[in-house]
């Protein structure tokens, strides 16, 4: 029990799955998972899922990763590492892209002719390298918005924001993509409780949510209320029209 009520950090990854780390870290805070939902802004029925390492119980990898960032955060464990001991513990690909997919799918045995495969493995090099390739050139040239961590101690203290600043802010956890006036994304990830996305008024970006109630729209410090309804997706919402 005295091991079990110390405040050690353990987020360095020993041997032990993430699960197991959560579970002992926020028993070393003496909280129930009731007071990490409460702090975490995640559902105990979630946070319990971490612990247990159970994916069926998450609603996709997406929000999984979400949710590992926000408990991980107020536990005070290294949010990055988490992460990506998250990624190691579960085995499967991290496809965010394909979110309205199952996260997971059967392998199929297939017997394909001799020399196929190293073949497709060299087609499927140049693919990915051209395709890394194209990504980063759009990155480089692509704008970037702001993307700000909620920091509830830092409210008061905080300059007003401009008249001419559409903020968005998430309320729960929920997976956003917005792209430019050309298309190239700019944003494609689960935000966590409280994370920020900002740009001048009017420019024109699009944004597809998965949970149009979990976001807030201000334009300056003037509250629009959520982009939609809560627990609905919504695709291709032209943000300049918003003023």
């Amino acid at each position: 029990m005295k091991a079990e009520m110390g405040t050690t950090d353990i987020s360095q990854h020993n041997g032990p799955p993430l699960g197991a780390r959560l579970r002992a870290q926020r028993m070393a805070l003496g909280w129930s998972l009731d007071d990490a939902a409460k702090k975490s802004g995640v559902g105990r029925d979630f946070l319990g899922a971490l612990e247990r390492h159970d994916l069926s119980a998450l609603p996709t990898i997406g929000y999984g990763l979400g949710y590992v960032r926000a408990y991980a955060r107020v536990l005070g464990l290294d949010t990055a590492q988490s992460v990506q001991d998250f990624k190691r513990d579960s085995e499967v690909p991290f496809d965010l892209d394909r979110r309205d997919s199952p996260h997971f799918v059967p392998k199929r045995k297939l017997r394909l002719p001799s020399g196929t495969v190293p073949a497709l493995g060299v087609v499927a090099a140049v693919v990915m390298l051209g395709t890394w390739y194209g990504v980063q050139l759009d990155t480089v040239a692509a704008p970037s918005p702001v993307v700000v961590a909620f920091d509830p101690d830092q409210i008061e203290a905080a300059a007003p924001t401009p008249d001419n600043i559409l903020t968005l802010r998430t309320t729960a956890p929920s997976w956003i993509s917005i792209r430019d006036e050309r298309g190239r994304l700019t944003v494609n990830r689960v935000f966590v409780t409280g994370e920020t996305w900002q740009a001048e008024v009017g420019q024109n970006y699009k944004i597809d949510v998965r949970d149009a109630g979990a976001i807030e729209l201000y334009v300056g410090e003037t509250a629009r209320g959520a982009l939609g309804t809560q627990g609905t997706p919504l695709k291709d919402i032209d943000l300049s029209l918003i003023r």
